[in-house]
């Protein structure tokens, strides 16, 4: 929810701003009035709002002044700036100060609508950009974190994060035996992969035993788990195992190396359970692993260069864009986010495997969000024809139509589940506006209650009724109006509080738009 504080000292200027916002097509709900910059400054620090749409001349503090102070104290929060043809001049030094917009008085809805849509675009930049600094802090932090197990350098500034997330933790390492099984038919250059299919078996049987933790690959052919506290490891572990050797075919066992004290005693623990790994399944053991089980190769991360990125982080990045995107109902623009990341990944060039862990990345990444957010069934056992189908592509367009497949399949999954979710969403909106009308109601309100984003529930709800939510309130409430001028003899300022307008004035304006007539001309009429 995006939130605005109003800051405008004429009170039905203000309460009219606030109407415009209310029946927008945004996102954005009101969570504050002031009448000055004094009022303002301090409800601005309590509720800390996403914008501030303030007037430009106000007693005892101006917009100008307002301005200045909370940006220098809190400099994400964005001003859209209200002025006077008159101030016009004096309000662009609000621009120079860090104003996003001015509107001039009277200012319109559909002037409100482009101001706000311009903010939302901002946003939706900020927090796209700030995903993808989590997703790169996070793979610091993941590197940072295999050096720690490997006794490699490391970013020190790093250490307090690293210490504050492991100590504690229970740590458990997996140990695949042989990725070169005799009943499978895998090659060297399916290490990788498998590694990643692994990593994402991990992941997500983690989330269906509801068990949080830190994971990653160490060595090749060998992960950690840091495990918070209070989880059951046994049977989770079990799970794990099985899991992995049904999928992929591949023989897995875990080592429950116990609680983590400190940082600097984790490669100890790691080490005690990579010997007994290495006890468990010596180096000639099946039918050869290229050295990895018993010893490290040039992939493996040993020297602290892993040969592909093999880590969640991208894919859990694409995972929340693309949720971004759907809970927004941006359709057009996910297809665009969705047909850049196969032009981005088919850029790697078919030539090396590294656009296979890419590509693996948006597929993973998508099929979490379909099982998640569009509640596809998941079959995990089309992961291994993923992998194959992915080694089939020897060209560039071969690779492209793996790509196109997997994000053409997400599409329709998510098509769909709008097709589905669409009508009993409405149907579900409209009994709760019938059932609240009389009640100061906003198209956020009423978004929250489905669980929709307001821009996609205010198209939503316009695709399924043929009327904007707006039009749809106002005609439910001059409907009951015209009950109650009928059958009543409640006089129009009470029929107008009935139906949820506290200003008699603005309901008879609104009444006479619909009926042709005013409020006691239509009483005269069928009263009569």
């Amino acid at each position: 929810m995006t939130r605005i504080v109003l800051v405008e000292d004429e009170p039905l200027f203000r309460k009219g701003l606030a109407k415009m916002i209310a029946g927008s097509s945004t996102s954005w709900t009101v969570c504050g009035e002031a009448d000055n910059g004094q009022e303002a400054e301090r409800l601005i620090a309590d509720c800390q709002p996403d914008l501030v749409i303030t007037d430009i001349r106000m007693p005892i503090m101006d917009g100008l002044e307002l301005l200045k102070r909370v940006k220098a104290r809190f400099s994400h929060i964005e001003f859209i700036v209200i002025t006077g043809y008159q101030d016009f001049q004096y309000a662009q030094t609000a621009l120079r100060h860090g104003a996003l917009d001015l509107l001039v008085k009277p200012c319109g809805k559909s002037d409100i609508d482009e101001a706000l849509l311009k903010v939302d675009a901002l946003l939706a930049d900020r927090q796209a950009q700030a995903r993808k600094a989590a997703s790169e802090h996070q793979l610091r932090l993941e590197s940072a974190l295999r050096s720690v197990f490997l006794r490699l350098p490391y970013s020190a500034e790093l250490f307090p994060e690293l210490e504050r997330a492991v100590v504690g933790g229970r740590l458990v390492v997996f140990q695949i035996a042989d990725f070169f099984p005799a009943h499978k038919q895998f090659q060297k250059q399916d290490v990788p992969l498998l590694q990643f299919a692994v990593l994402n078996i991990i992941g997500e049987m983690l989330d269906n035993h509801a068990l949080s933790g830190t994971l990653l690959l160490i060595e090749a052919g060998r992960f950690g788990l840091l495990l918070q506290p209070a989880a059951q490891e046994q049977p989770f572990c079990d799970a794990v195992c099985g899991t992995i050797g049904q999928l992929l075919g591949l023989s897995v066992r875990a080592w429950q190396a116990g609680v983590v004290p400190r940082l600097l005693q984790l490669p100890d623990m790691y080490e005690a359970a990579a010997a007994e790994a290495r006890a468990a399944y010596p180096a000639d053991r099946g039918s050869g692993n290229g050295g990895v089980v018993g010893g490290t190769s040039a992939s493996d991360g040993r020297d602290g260069r892993d040969a592909f990125p093999i880590n969640r982080a991208r894919q859990q990045l694409i995972s929340a864009q693309t949720v971004a995107f759907i809970t927004a109902g941006q359709s057009e623009a996910l297809r665009t986010y969705l047909d850049e990341l196969v032009r981005e990944i088919v850029r790697y060039g078919v030539e090396t495997d590294a656009w296979k862990i890419e590509a693996l990345s948006l597929s993973f990444g998508l099929l979490d969000t379909a099982r998640k957010q569009l509640e596809s069934v998941h079959d995990p056992k089309a992961m291994t024809e993923r992998i194959d189908k992915l080694h089939e592509c020897r060209t560039t367009e071969e690779a492209g139509h793996w790509l196109a497949e997997e994000t053409d399949s997400f599409l329709r999954a998510f098509q769909e589940w709008q097709r589905k979710y669409s009508a009993s969403a409405i149907n579900r909106a409209v009994r709760y506006i019938e059932e609240h009308f009389a009640e100061p109601l906003s198209l956020q309100q009423v978004a929250s209650h489905i669980h929709l984003n307001a821009a996609y529930f205010s198209h939503l709800f316009k695709k399924e009724t043929g009327r904007s939510f707006v039009q749809f309130l106002i005609d439910l409430r001059m409907e009951r109006a015209k009950q109650l001028l009928s059958n009543t003899d409640m006089n129009v300022t009470e029929v107008s509080g009935v139906v949820g307008y506290d200003l008699p004035n603005y309901f008879a304006k609104l009444f006479k738009q619909a009926t042709g007539c005013s409020p006691k001309e239509y009483r005269k009429l069928y009263q009569s």
